[in-house]
């Protein structure tokens, strides 16, 4: 068979473009038996075509991304593709020292822990299909990540095809081995940047040098940890280094590991993690603040140097905050090199007597932060706090051990009220880059700007074409129409989310006239508030009353909670279902319930598979009295 460039240059493209509407715009142009057809055409041409024109490898590359691509091709504009999690990847609560482990672990009612290494580099979800490869996310926010799959697929360690029907995810770490490190990528500084950065390149340019070590699976119930982490390794997954035992037995493998152990490793951790080894007690625990409350990361002790400070800076956050900033002499602490520190206020330079040119000990908590631990030979003298706001030069205030910058249209003000915005509503494709190029070209000064724009007005900024701004536009006219509690808590009040919203919500003032009337006496009545939250809440929805004028001015509309027949009811899915989880989770949204990710303490119903369920995570909700039901009785509540 004859095959020319030109035939194949159209159906890769037509692969491409189903490709790319598909998995970056929701959108399928033809359905999967066609979709399949055209793949294996792609597949018998291209043999065909390569036999005759082996030199041509540019090209050839092309269509052997297209055949082995798991996801779309890289979007046009750089980014990659959002996608939320249907079960969250919180992070861990930490303890930094024995006595903060101690004081954790009594409180645990369990003497068995799964005992592993904490893996320094980027969290990667990897969703398998009856036993295949399906995508790869990024943690990102917990909620959402970016799907990266295409350079997930040829890391070391990912499987393409299990030996099992698994349907789930398993959760895992991308690093780089210092192995790796030091003979393809020498030049970067450490191995943990080097994997963040290498893992989302857009031309995938090294990927295949970096590995994915798995540690969590979500799924398949087990009765203890080790039973999943022997899971994981018979499917095929790398996984770390672990021992199961006693507190006793953590506080020795933390100073071993300290001592001697961690230095062996071809790879970096920064820490272990210690999680209850039976499940059922471990997730019985719940969550806090989206933390789980069975499992701690024990860190490291910060490693130290001294330098000298030669400059000190102001900068200014979302918030109007001023932070001080040192900037001294580099130094390297476990393989970065560092030369600033936050100095968080001004009372800790007062306080610590920190001036430039001062020589300090600097450290890394958490083997991330770079810190000021103390000045060895200071003086009397400090550096004092400015008295204007170094980026709209307005006559800064007090407040409390902080300064801030009262100007509510500083540039640094607008992009933390517009962030707080985006992340509150979950709005996907509006980054800080794009934010930015807004503000900086005066068409956005607050978040009822955002809902004037037009597709032309995004299109002409600096690498924004017309396809791009009608995405972003589309994307945000989704969030037109809102609940209550989510304006409040985009608002970017201090020290108000979307949770305070709600209590106050619950106790029946559901709408703005009702919150606008209402006392700070009967604010501080209402559970989980207090005096001072009621103060703060009371004044900053006062001082936003304009603000939120203007929004629904703009278009934002309220929308009132759906009443139905799981109204005032969570509900949470764990396992195998008939019908498609999303599926199920938009019915209880739209007969007026509550999805939860997680089996805590509030929710009210964990369905699976089957109710008489003995897993983990059954026994865990038995144990908060949360009701087990399964699909079929879901769907009889539904109605």
């Amino acid at each position: 068979m004859q095959v020319s460039k030109k035939e194949l240059k159209e159906l890769l493209e037509q692969i491409d473009n189903c490709d790319e509407e598909y998995y970056n715009n929701n959108n399928k142009l033809i359905q999967d038996p066609e979709y399949d057809i055209l793949k294996v055409q792609l597949r018998t041409m291209y043999i065909n075509f390569i036999q005759k024109n082996k030199s041509d490898k540019s090209f050839a590359a092309k269509i052997e991304d297209a055949l082995s691509r798991v996801g779309a091709p890289p979007p046009k504009d750089g980014k990659w593709p959002k996608v939320e999690h249907e079960v969250s990847m919180p992070s861990l609560n930490k303890v930094n020292i024995p006595d903060e482990f101690i004081k954790w672990s009594s409180t645990r009612c369990n003497s068995e822990f799964l005992i592993t290494e904490k893996l320094d580099g980027i969290s990667i979800s990897l969703k398998y299909d009856n036993g295949k490869f399906v995508q790869g996310s990024t943690r990102g926010s917990g909620e959402i990540g970016e799907d990266i799959s295409r350079n997930v697929i040829k890391m070391q360690g990912v499987p393409l095809e299990l030996n099992n029907n698994f349907t789930g995810y398993i959760r895992g770490e991308i690093i780089l081995r210092h192995s790796d490190w030091k003979e393809h990528f020498p030049e970067m500084a450490n191995p943990r940047n080097a994997s963040s950065g290498i893992a989302k390149r857009i031309d995938g340019q090294g990927v295949q040098h970096l590995s994915v070590i798995a540690y969590t699976i979500e799924g398949k119930d087990f009765d203890y940890e080790e039973q999943a982490f022997n899971y994981i390794e018979n499917l095929g997954f790398d996984i770390p280094n672990y021992i199961i035992g006693s507190s006793d037995i953590v506080l020795k493998q933390w100073q071993e590991y300290m001592n001697r152990k961690r230095e062996k490793l071809n790879y970096d951790i920064d820490g272990l993690v210690i999680r209850i080894n039976n499940r059922s007690v471990q997730f019985a625990l719940g969550e806090e603040n989206h933390r789980p409350n069975g499992s701690v990361a024990f860190k490291f002790e910060a490693p130290e140097a001294e330098t000298i400070i030669r400059n000190i800076v102001c900068q200014v956050g979302d918030s109007g905050q001023i932070t001080p900033v040192a900037e001294f002499d580099e130094v390297e602490l476990m393989g970065a090199k560092i030369k600033r520190a936050s100095l968080h206020n001004f009372t800790i330079v007062k306080e610590l007597k920190i001036n430039i040119g001062s020589r300090v000990v600097v450290s890394r908590r958490n083997d991330v932060i770079p810190y000021i631990e103390k000045v060895i030979n200071g003086n009397d003298k400090y550096f004092n706090s400015p008295c204007k706001c170094p980026i709209c030069s307005v006559n800064i205030i007090e407040s409390g051990e902080y300064i801030k910058c009262p100007n509510n249209d500083c540039p640094s003000k607008v992009i933390g009220r517009l962030n707080k915005w985006i992340s509150e509503l979950g709005i996907l494709e509006w980054g800080e880059s794009i934010l930015v190029k807004l503000i900086d070209s005066g068409l956005v000064k607050d978040v009822d700007d955002l809902y004037k724009l037009s597709v032309d007005d995004i299109s002409k900024l600096d690498r924004m074409g017309q396809k791009s701004a009608e995405n972003l536009i589309n994307e945000l006219n989704k969030f037109k129409s809102i609940y209550l509690e989510n304006l409040i808590g985009g608002l970017c009040i201090d020290g108000v989310a979307t949770s305070t919203a709600k209590s106050i919500i619950s106790e029946g003032y559901d709408t703005l006239l009702k919150i606008y009337k209402l006392s700070i006496n009967e604010l501080e009545n209402i559970p989980g508030l207090g005096e001072k939250k009621a103060l703060i809440f009371y004044n900053g929805i006062h001082k936003n009353e304009e603000r939120i004028n203007r929004i629904l001015a703009a278009g934002v509309s309220l929308k009132e909670k759906i009443k139905g027949n799981l109204s005032g009811k969570s509900f949470c899915f764990t396992g195998k279902s008939e019908i498609p989880r999303a599926k199920l989770q938009k019915m209880v949204i739209d007969t007026g319930g509550e999805i939860k990710k997680t089996v805590s303490k509030d929710l009210d119903y964990l369905v699976m598979e089957s109710s008489n369920s003995t897993s983990s995570k059954a026994e865990a909700a038995r144990k908060n009295n949360i009701t087990l039901i399964s699909e079929k009785q879901f769907l009889e509540m539904v109605g």
